[in-house]
């Protein structure tokens, strides 16, 4: 299906030049409401009075935990909540019967945490487009590393400051106000426009993954992540991990036992277990690619990012827990197979060491993403890029660097869909993050220009 720009709609473009401080305001307010993962009620009340307002047959739902399990089971995850994150561990995969044992479903619900939806139904015969963002946010801490105040939306140099102005608010107020101005201005589209405000993107996806479920979808989907205003049509796979390693505690005076050993660390163990998690990396990364939006691009990247372990300096440690993370590309196979790759690699750790044997280093997972690909050559993609061309904005169509929903309306949902919106994940999820303002405002137009091209285009036969 080819793209074939329309003339922009010049009152929409208009109201949106002459609104420029009505749109700042607007992300501002939003901003200013927390919208912590766990904590998303309110921020989510907002934003369907926001679409209330302009007409949208709005749908507020919770996610339903035990049905996502059941149609998605190797996808769906526990729900988390900032302060009760990635607390639930799973050596294969979670799964709703896990987590009603578990007795955390106190703190890991979706009570009061409803996904919004508004539809604005068009006049007919245009093609449909999905509009996805999510409204919840990570921890402000440390609070103490903020500069600015993390619900102030402060504006200074041009950025804007305060949690989630990258990560995502920016991207989800964007896509609402450019539809805003588009009603405001009379402007017709033959499609429906469908706003995906989800909860839970964080470390669980199960927002948007509900919506899957739900069997909402269009002929088209952006997910409205931060990419400068770029355009991504793939993702890597993600999985976080832990691995607990054992060790047998005794003091100074008893480590020996004349010429036997007894008292062994768990830090004396840790060695092997990073050589081996290291060696699965340097197996992935020497797969080769031909795509050509993956040249450069390493295959597989793991990051080693806390330990804990021991209770006394004088004592070797009984135990030892590391944690990390990893992100690797769909060349490298599926995210069950990177999983088991772990498994692999510490399985086979513990069969080389007569103590490991015995009393086995234990690998387990948090949380896992699989990763998206789709040619770049996808109607959506292929419009987004002739739109910002057009607008004198920079056009190409690159490989995502990170997991997001996107995975979910692509993988499960069948929808083709690209990445798009302002600010950069280099910003997400750290102090004083913040958003270039003339950026969102440039979202705002491009956006404007490309629902109208592509909602007024002939719905696919």
């Amino acid at each position: 299906m080819e793209f074939h720009m329309d003339q922009p709609p010049a009152a929409a473009l208009a109201l949106a030049a002459a609104s420029e401080a009505r749109s700042i305001e607007a992300l501002a307010t939003l901003v200013r409401i927390p919208s912590l993962t766990g904590e998303e009620g309110p921020g989510q009340h907002h934003i369907a009075a926001l679409l209330e307002a302009i007409g949208a047959d709005v749908t507020c739902a919770e996610p339903d935990i035990a049905a996502m399990f059941e149609r998605f089971p190797d996808i769906a995850q526990y729900p988390t909540h900032w302060q009760h994150d990635l607390i639930l561990p799973y050596e294969d995969l979670p799964t709703a019967a896990a987590l009603a044992a578990s007795g955390l479903e106190p703190v890991l619900n979706y009570q009061g945490r409803p996904n919004v939806l508004g539809v604005l139904k068009g006049t007919g015969g245009g093609r449909s487009l999905i509009l996805n963002g999510h409204v919840d946010t990570v921890t402000i801490e440390p609070e103490a590393a903020w500069t600015r105040d993390p619900y102030g939306a402060e504006i200074a140099g041009g950025l804007m400051y305060g949690r989630g102005t990258s990560d995502m608010k920016g991207g989800l107020m964007a896509a609402i106000l450019a539809v805003t101005y588009l009603r405001e201005a009379g402007v017709r589209l033959r499609g429906d426009v469908i706003i995906q405000s989800v909860v839970n993107e964080e470390h669980a996806g199960n927002g948007t993954l509900d919506l899957v479920r739900r069997g909402i979808t269009a002929d088209a989907a952006i997910v409205l992540e931060p990419t400068e205003n770029q355009v991504f049509v793939t993702h890597p796979g993600g999985i976080y991990w832990q691995v607990d390693v054992p060790g047998i505690p005794r003091s100074p005076g008893a480590r020996w036992n004349g010429t036997e050993q007894e008292g062994v660390s768990a830090i004396e163990r840790l060695p092997d277990v990073i050589q081996a998690l290291l060696a699965v990396e340097r197996g992935y990364n020497r797969i080769a690619t031909n795509d050509p939006l993956e040249q450069d691009v390493a295959a597989f990247s793991l990051v080693m990012g806390r330990i804990a372990g021991g209770h006394y300096e004088t004592v070797t440690a009984g135990e030892l827990t590391l944690k990390g993370g990893a992100y690797f590309s769909g060349r490298v196979g599926r995210v069950q197979d990177v999983m088991q790759a772990f498994r692999g690699a510490i399985r086979d750790t513990n069969r080389r060491s007569p103590h490991l044997r015995c009393d086995p280093v234990r690998v387990s997972f948090l949380h896992h993403d699989d990763s998206t690909n789709q040619p770049d050559t996808i109607p959506v993609a292929r419009g987004m890029a002739a739109t910002l061309a057009a607008r004198g904005a920079p056009a190409d169509i690159r490989h995502g660097p990170f997991c997001c929903d996107l995975r979910h309306l692509v993988n499960q949902g069948g929808i083709p869909a690209i990445i798009f919106g302002p600010g950069t994940i280099a910003q997400a999820h750290k102090p004083d993050e913040h958003i270039p303002v003339a950026e969102f405002l440039a979202a705002i137009g491009h956006l404007i220009a490309f629902i109208h091209a592509w909602c007024n285009a002939d719905a696919p036969a």
